[in-house]
């Protein structure tokens, strides 16, 4: 009956049991995969998150050095066709997705193997630490409030301070902090008289990334936690008929 009752509420609050399963003899690597796996969608997003994240690292290094140096365009726009043509089918297509969303400008990229990586500084790092948003997300707490996971995913002192504010407010305010900086970053550089740093870059697209990838993460688990107390309320409702009249 103990059991029982562990393994209902593994499937609802897979945070607040992992300690408890590894300590009665549980596998730790059984009891990751099942928190890695509780929202599959999720679990789904960060494979294909890290999947990227890796091309961006691996792909300069499948071609010739030089390949792709010293380049500029525009973001939002295919203006380096010719040049992926000669790549072969892995790095043309990464390197293709990322000129479709980067300007590529090689005097705020970094170098590998004598090529541009596939997009710029501050985008490498968003997706980069969009992994560990994601990450942070999964071993969360589960809510259905979506504010409410994104302060569970934080460490206690910060949730200390936001509390206050309620979930949802304190959300908000976690992505206004992690987005204005990069903002305030970004946009300074379109008047000319000011070029941004590689470490202000890195760090205010690392910090966008993070709760970027919180918040995407956060309305995951938020979707799978609405959908197992529903399927709750519907057992309970079909077990006790009487609760229907």
């Amino acid at each position: 009956m103990t059991r029982h009752i562990c393994d209902s509420a593994a499937k609802i609050y897979p945070g607040s049991i992992l300690l408890h399963a590894v300590s009665h003899g549980e596998g730790l690597r059984s009891v990751l995969w099942g928190r890695l796996t509780w929202s599959r969608a999720l679990f789904a997003v960060l494979v294909l998150n890290v999947a990227w994240t890796a091309s961006l690292f691996l792909c300069p290094f499948t071609v010739v050095p030089g390949s792709f140096v010293h380049q500029v365009g525009g973001a939002n726009l295919v203006d380096h066709e010719n040049i992926w043509e000669t790549f072969p089918l892995y790095a043309r297509v990464v390197y293709t997705i990322g000129d479709a969303q980067c300007h590529q400008l090689w005097y705020r990229s970094f170098l590998l193997n004598g090529n541009q990586m596939p997009i710029d500084q501050r985008m490498t790092s968003m997706y980069l630490f969009a992994n560990l948003g994601l990450l942070a997300a999964i071993f969360a707490r589960p809510s259905t409030s979506t504010g409410q996971v994104m302060l569970n995913a934080l460490p206690e002192f910060l949730r200390r301070r936001l509390w206050k504010f309620g979930p949802d407010r304190a959300g908000a305010l976690v992505l206004a902090l992690g987005l204005i900086p990069m903002a305030i970053d970004g946009f300074t550089q379109l008047s000319g008289r000011y070029e941004s740093t590689p470490l202000a870059r890195v760090l205010t697209g690392g910090l966008a990334g993070f709760v970027g990838g919180l918040l995407v993460g956060a309305m995951l688990v938020t979707i799978r936690q609405f959908s197992i107390e529903m399927q709750r309320m519907y057992a309970h409702m079909q077990a006790d008929p009487a609760s229907l009249r």
